[in-house]
């Protein structure tokens, strides 16, 4: 049986890095989370990741510095941009720099899901009403 992916999540809201940790831990994920780009670019420098979910905007970086240093130096890690704030022309830049998916805000753990088990949705599925899903 192969070994779980590690997954390093970036967002300045630590609540929401909790709620995404609790959705890929349940799915036998090993989750790392962190509230600054600093702080992801130490993570990425020192251990192995597989796939990098960061939010686009935050408060003193943009998520999409996080794209050309992973790509540097884990070439093989998979990078998803989110945001509550995208246009089709930010999907379109973050995808031509090297993400592998872009998700809008909200979205469902189920939709987050589907791309790091299945690959990119053309669409991020909206969650039906539920107590996990994830506001802006």
């Amino acid at each position: 049986m192969p070994e779980p992916s590690h997954i390093l999540v970036v967002d300045d809201n630590p609540r929401m890095v909790g709620l995404i940790k609790r959705w890929l831990g349940r799915a036998g994920f090993h989750v790392t989370g962190v509230t600054t780009v600093p702080e992801a670019l130490e993570v990425l420098t020192a251990h192995p990741m597989e796939w990098v979910l960061t939010d686009l905007m935050m408060p003193t970086s943009d998520g999409m510095d996080i794209l050309p240093y992973a790509r540097a130096h884990q070439p093989e890690a998979k990078v998803i941009i989110m945001t509550a704030f995208g246009s089709e022309a930010t999907r379109q830049r973050a995808l031509a720099q090297g993400a592998h998916a872009f998700l809008s805000k909200p979205f469902s753990g189920e939709a987050l899901l589907a791309i790091v088990t299945q690959g990119p949705l053309s669409e991020p599925t909206p969650s039906a009403a539920r107590d996990d899903h994830l506001a802006s």
